[in-house]
């Protein structure tokens, strides 16, 4: 079963996907900018990242937390501060 997570900062719409059978995937603003096909990730290191440069802002840094046990977990970090999904 597929999960899906969204956050907006900046404008910018930031969505995580993810099925058990199919890769995790970034995307902002609907392009896809990063994808993880691991089986097992670490909870402490981002699976997912981009750098994102909106036209009317500052850079920022999109960080992508992924945790499964029983269900798969995200969490959606903005330079370093969480913006959206799961808190773990």
């Amino acid at each position: 079963m597929a999960k899906e997570w969204i956050a907006n900062h900046s404008g910018c719409q930031i969505r995580v996907a993810n099925g058990w059978l199919s890769a995790a995937k970034l995307y902002i603003d609907g392009d896809c900018r990063d994808t993880n096909n691991d089986m097992f990730v670490s909870s402490h290191r981002p699976a997912l990242s981009a750098r994102i440069t909106p036209a009317n802002g500052e850079p920022f840094l999109v960080e992508v937390y992924v945790k499964a046990l029983v269900t798969v977990k995200a969490k959606i970090c903005v330079d370093g501060k969480q913006v959206g999904g799961d808190v773990f």
